[in-house]
């Protein structure tokens, strides 16, 4: 899909729409490499993406790596107590410098043994002497922004925190701001008290935008998908609050409903952040792209420490139906996106507002992207 194509099929969603009257993005949004692409440059680079757990970087040399969407990075903590984000990179020949969670004393790479110190400079270069205009202190590793909130690390790919526009800064200080209000919501709920129990990955056959859209429909889906779960739900009372680029979802549980204590919260920030909060117990759930029709979900649970081994068996047990119901249901979504029967619906107004937003923000990204990308193909003309 050329440039031209692309945009068009971008500008299909009229985010302008009030959600009465708007279709949903085309199918085309989730599906294939171009829009792929899109999603990688214009969300997920371009925005402050949840990255690591801070239980695991609290000793100095401490470290965490992965990627986002095919960028490494790793987060290390410093000898003087701070936490740095890096692309993963070698700076002589490219070579990933660190895997999964550990701690080093320095960090070296083991391809031609540069070393570098935690705070990413340069140490040593073996075999450099005598190469022309070889600035060691140009080559430390890149930096990227990062930053923290409750119990996670963020990391923004496209620049250090100190490299702000006058448009980042204002986008970051709504993002703080919303954080904010989400943080009274979990404070209300005793977040704090929790402890962390476990992890665990599941690979979810369709794009990462299915199974956000999924999340965010308001519970319309509950009462026909996870027909347990609904049962200890008041559907009824079902609330969606609409952020600037989060959405907080409120349900009230039933009586004598268990594991959801007086009800359920949902928190969504975009992109890729979801936190549910309920009775005794929190679960995280961190959304990896990892192809146009291929997403990791990373499930890390917490749970409060009076809570019983049992209980907690028994709340992992009903949490599992309910992942496999919606990795289902995310499948044959993404299955019924390539039929030739269907190209754009339609939102429950009362139901489906966090949908519409999410929506809205990806089509600003991707028409925000394209444009920067159109001017800098002109002005290299």
């Amino acid at each position: 899909m050329d440039c031209h194509a692309l945009a068009a099929e971008v500008q299909r969603f009229d985010s302008s729409l009030p959600i009465e009257r708007a279709l949903t993005p085309p199918a085309s949004w989730y599906q294939g490499q171009d829009f792929f692409d899109l999603d990688r440059r214009d969300v997920f680079a371009a925005q402050w993406v949840v990255a690591a757990r801070l239980g695991d970087l609290q000793e100095p040399g401490s470290y965490v790596a992965g990627d986002i969407m095919g960028w490494p990075w790793f987060v290390v903590r410093g000898t003087d107590g701070e936490l740095r984000g890096f692309h993963n990179a070698c700076r002589h020949h490219a070579t990933v410098l660190l895997d999964g969670v550990g701690r080093c004393e320095r960090i070296v790479c083991p391809y031609h043994g540069w070393s570098y110190g935690l705070d990413g400079a340069l140490s040593t270069a073996p075999h450099m002497a005598g190469v022309a205009d070889f600035d060691r202190d140009a080559m430390g590793l890149a930096p990227l922004g990062l930053r923290t909130w409750r119990r996670w690390v963020f990391l923004r790919v496209d620049g250090p925190a100190e490299a702000t526009t006058a448009s980042r800064s204002e986008d970051d200080q709504a993002f703080t701001a919303e954080l904010a209000r989400i943080d009274t919501e979990l404070e209300r709920l005793g977040a704090d008290e929790l402890v962390f129990h476990g992890q665990r990955t599941y690979q979810v056959h369709c794009n990462w935008k299915v199974f956000v859209d999924n999340y965010l429909d308001g519970g319309y889906h509950v009462p026909q998908l996870h027909r347990q779960l609904s049962s200890r739900l008041d559907l009824d009372g079902y609330a969606t609050e609409l952020l600037t680029r989060s959405v907080l979802q409120t349900c009230p549980a039933k009586t004598g409903s268990g594991r959801l204590g007086p009800g359920a919260l949902y928190v969504w920030l975009h992109p890729n952040l979801c936190i549910n909060r309920y009775g005794e117990v929190m679960d995280v759930n961190i959304i990896r792209p990892l192809g146009p029709e291929l997403t990791e979900v990373i499930f890390e649970d917490y749970r409060h420490p009076d809570m019983s081994d049992a209980a907690m068996t028994r709340h992992l047990a009903e949490s599992e139906r309910v992942q496999q119901e919606d990795m289902e249901i995310s499948r044959s979504v993404q299955i019924g996106l390539g039929s030739p029967g269907y190209d754009r619906g339609r939102y429950a107004p009362g139901l489906e507002g966090g949908e519409h937003l999410f929506h809205r923000l990806l089509r600003g990204a991707y028409h925000g992207g394209l444009a920067e990308a159109g001017e800098r193909g002109r002005q290299g003309r």
